[in-house]
């Protein structure tokens, strides 16, 4: 019989979407899951090595059964994992969750995956399952490398590997009682030693216990997967769900919005139909869990008929542990950590065409501010840090020109190119010279004076639109975000390169311009690149532009201590932080298809974006931090601040979901000049794409993040266009 290879996955507008017909094909005897026992009958076949523990799974474990020794099995197990009986593992659950809230309390460095879902997992498995023997650390991997059985067409060396795993694992199994836990609690050996006479081989016992050992990984990467969803979402949610009764409000919705399983697959051993779809013999039917799940939702609105778990003869049967394990451990965590913060951009997945699940999912615990080191304290609350962006007297932007001078005094180092540059960034510019730069700035990029640029604005975004839908890859960072910033940010601010090309490979090193404090040697970097810029640029050009150019208009201004090289390097400065414009469009488009469809299903309509913008700037805007120095001596959040003294404001956990009132733009004083032109490109860009778009998705995890200090930027957000345009996979 043949094996499902890569190819089966080539082709998502294939795929089994209605809920009905998923159901129909997981029960329909006609399709078979069995496919690892013929791969390795083929391997032997061509002369290759054989796996004996790989051969016993897939003769004895649930994912590869069928038939009477399938069914044999699962009546034998079913009264260990039934929910009745799991009652009584409350309270082991309880305790692993305890533990592992201490680890991550004390973690120096915090990752929800490591430190909370794994250690939870890992300590409470090990008694459910009676695994007591090897170190935590080596089963935990040995778990994680045979969790790779169900993959279709692994190497002879991944099948190498998970067969040493499944042998050292069986080797850890013990029907004996775990130390510390109540030695009432049978142990699923122990069950199983008791049982073994029900199942159809008596010898299968030993296999059918380690893949329960090893399928309950998924256990671990559901959890993860749906603290994910929930950071990444506005911090209500997240505050929800330590509420009593939000398991039984919200926990199927959680299980429906957020299966580690993909797809599934079976094969076709005759000629069948389900629904309209016909299937020949030998064919792989591949199923979208999420689609069906969203349809389901559609139905049933509060997630209760979701498919994440299967359904029929082969639906997991671990589903009452899953629910049991999330409907305590979410709650547990929200309640330890109500101010939980997600560094979205230091998540990373692990993804196959059949399974997704995050494997890093660093966080902030909480929003106390706290000193990082002897010259800068970190501010994570909104309330502090309002009062620190209001006071110019007590708080000033880094003073980067004097330190410069220094540095170059004491260094004996030019740096004359980078005192140009913070001496003309309006960030860290203060003072009269300041407020006269920035009453000039205003009147060009005032909110009231923008909209002469809005025919620019649509004619980019329509551009940006038609080079997306000729994309032999769809990219909405390289094919949407990118192109209409580069598209309005240059003709506006009149950055006018000599040579564009050559401009648009050096430009973004302007943006570490934001980072003060920045060692020599990258002083020395972005000095090159500047003096390389400025030499090639030319007079702005206003030819065909529906208004003037603010160099154009700044150098017919009579500014203070203020020349032509001064008012470039301005403008030069600027172009560099609107690269958040970029960072942030494709921000908020991760964050719109992350969402579930029926959340997002107003996104073309420009009033909904309207209302819902600080809402998603708030969540997704890309920079990180906003900085201040003490003028004197001061104290906030209960610290003692010295003069010259940094200030960071996090902005991850002070903006979290406040929606109007974010701190994204800064505030006051020094509040982003070009905080009018980006949400007038959102206001546009935003319900364009999804209009011309509304079958939109993203590749599941297959998104990529620059790694920058100052801020959260997509590198890549591959995706599929849809019904309405090019649909790759």
């Amino acid at each position: 019989m043949p094996v499902v290879n890569s190819s089966a996955w080539d082709s998502p507008d294939r795929f089994v979407t209605d809920p009905d017909d998923v159901a129909a094909l997981l029960r329909d005897p006609r399709f078979t899951v069995g496919q690892l026992a013929t791969h390795l009958d083929q391997i032997a076949a061509r002369g290759g090595p054989r796996f004996p523990h790989l051969a016993e799974m897939a003769r004895h474990a649930f994912a590869f059964q069928t038939g009477e020794a399938h069914l044999a099995a699962r009546r034998a197990t079913a009264a260990f994992f039934a929910a009745p009986a799991l009652t009584a593992w409350a309270p082991v659950a309880d305790r692993a969750f305890a533990r592992a809230l201490d680890r991550l309390e004390a973690a120096e460095a915090p990752d929800l995956m490591r430190d909370y879902c794994e250690a939870a997992f890992l300590d409470f498995v090990r008694a459910f399952a009676g695994c007591p023997g090897g170190a935590d650390e080596r089963v935990l991997e040995l778990i994680r490398v045979a969790n790779n059985t169900t993959q279709p067409m692994l190497s002879l060396k991944t099948l190498g590997r998970i067969d040493a795993a499944l042998g050292e694992l069986l080797g850890y199994l013990s029907t004996d009682p775990t130390p510390g836990v109540d030695p009432s609690l049978e142990r699923f050996p122990a069950f199983l030693e008791r049982r073994k006479d029900r199942l159809s081989d008596p010898a299968a016992a030993p296999y059918i216990a380690l893949s329960a050992l090893v399928g309950s990984h998924t256990v671990a990467q559901s959890l993860a997967l749906a603290l994910y969803g929930l950071l990444l979402g506005d911090a209500e949610h997240w505050r929800a769900a330590a509420e009593p009764g939000w398991t039984d409000a919200a926990l199927d919705r959680m299980m429906s919005l957020y299966p580690s399983t993909l797809t599934l697959v079976r094969m076709a051993e005759d000629d069948v139909r389900i629904g309209d779809c016909p299937f020949h013999k030998g064919e792989a039917a591949v199923m979208d869990v999420v689609a069906a799940n969203a349809e389901l939702r559609r139905r049933v609105p509060d997630g209760s008929a979701h498919l994440s778990f299967g359904t029929g003869p082969h639906k997991c049967p671990g589903a009452p542990l899953s629910q049991l394990f999330l409907g305590r451990a979410i709650p547990a965590l929200a309640r330890r950590f109500p101010q939980l913060a997600l560094h979205r951009d230091g998540v990373r997945f692990h993804v196959t065409p059949l399974v997704q699940y995050p494997v890093a999912l660093p966080v902030t615990r909480d929003a106390r501010s706290r000193r990082l080191t002897g010259r800068m304290v970190e501010i994570r609350d909104l309330d502090e840090a309002r009062a620190i962006v209001n006071d110019d007297d007590t708080w000033s932007p880094p003073r980067m020109e004097p330190y410069l001078t220094a540095l170059a005094d004491r260094s004996g180092r030019d740096l004359d190119l980078a005192r140009l540059v913070a001496r003309n960034a309006m960030f860290f510019m203060s003072g009269e010279r300041h407020a006269a730069i920035r009453r000039a700035v205003a009147d060009s990029l005032g909110g009231n004076r923008l909209a002469r640029w809005q025919p620019l604005i649509e004619a980019e975004t329509q551009a940006a639109l038609a080079r997306l839908a000729a994309a032999a890859e769809p990219d909405l960072i390289a094919d949407y975000a990118d192109p209409i910033f580069r598209g309005i940010a240059g003709p506006v601010l009149g950055i006018s390169p000599a040579d564009p090309e050559r401009f648009d490979v050096l430009a973004p090193i302007l943006q570490d311009v934001l980072e003060p404090w920045l060692p020599i040697r990258e002083l020395d970097r972005l000095q090159d690149v500047i003096g390389e810029i400025l030499a090639g640029l030319r007079p702005p050009a206003t030819d065909g532009l529906p208004g003037t150019p603010l160099l154009t208009r700044l150098m017919d201004e009579d500014l203070p201590d203020t020349d032509e090289t001064d008012l470039k390097a301005l403008v030069l400065v600027m172009y560099g932080a609107s690269f958040n414009m970029a960072h942030t469009l494709g921000n908020i488009l991760h964050h719109l298809l992350t969402l579930p469809p029926e959340d997002r299903k107003c996104a073309a309509d420009p009033a909904w974006i309207d209302a819902e913008l600080e809402r998603l700037i708030s969540l997704c805007a890309s920079p990180k931090y906003i900085y201040r120095m003490a003028r004197g001596p001061a104290r906030i959040g209960g610290i003692e601040i010295r003069p010259h003294e940094t200030l960071r404001l996090q902005l991850l956990s002070i903006d979290r979901g406040v929606g109007t009132g974010n701190l994204a733009f800064g505030h006051g004083l020094h509040r982003c000049v070009g905080a009018a032109l980006s949400k007038r490109m959102l206001r546009t860009a935003l319900p364009a794409l999804f209009a011309r778009f509304p079958g939109l998705a993203l590749k599941p995890q297959r998104h990529r993040y620059f790694e920058m200090t100052q801020t959260v930027a997509l590198a890549t957000l591959p995706c599929r266009l849809g019904s309405t345009g090019k649909d790759r996979p």
